[in-house]
């Protein structure tokens, strides 16, 4: 008798748009930050409400245009809330590690952290927040 394994498709089309409203949520929040921090607010209330911005975007779009999935909107969204502060967890401490232990410049240590914090969360919200 022979088994065959069932081996999934990589989901290329899901990555690449999860990457692409990742890259327009990221500017959306650096442009709010910006114009809160014009406007004389405070640098961490100012951060605080840009990433809520943005992640609250990210979800909504995710939720459409990458997983396709309408149910359970409010379970979801806490689920995806705490997926992206866990990565926000994972990038300070992947910045930690690379710019205090290893000397490294911190803008490049900041690039290395984006590839994996954006896995991170891509499998994570895949498989727990947006699973069918």
């Amino acid at each position: 008798m022979r088994m065959f394994i069932k081996i999934k498709k990589f989901p290329l089309k899901q990555v690449i748009s999860y990457c692409l409203i990742g890259l327009f949520c990221a500017c959306l929040d650096a442009s709010i930050f910006y114009i809160l921090r014009k406007n004389a607010l405070n640098l961490y209330l100012a951060n605080f409400i840009s990433v809520n911005i943005g992640i609250i975007t990210s979800f909504l779009l995710n939720r459409h245009f990458t997983f396709k999935v309408k149910n359970f909107i409010l379970k979801r969204a806490v689920k995806f809330f705490c997926v992206d502060y866990c990565g926000l967890g994972l990038s300070m401490l992947i910045m930690y590690i690379g710019t205090a232990k290893m000397g490294q410049k911190d803008i490049y240590v900041k690039i290395i952290s984006i590839f994996f914090v954006a896995f991170f969360q891509f499998t994570l919200n895949k498989f727990v927040t947006f699973k069918k």
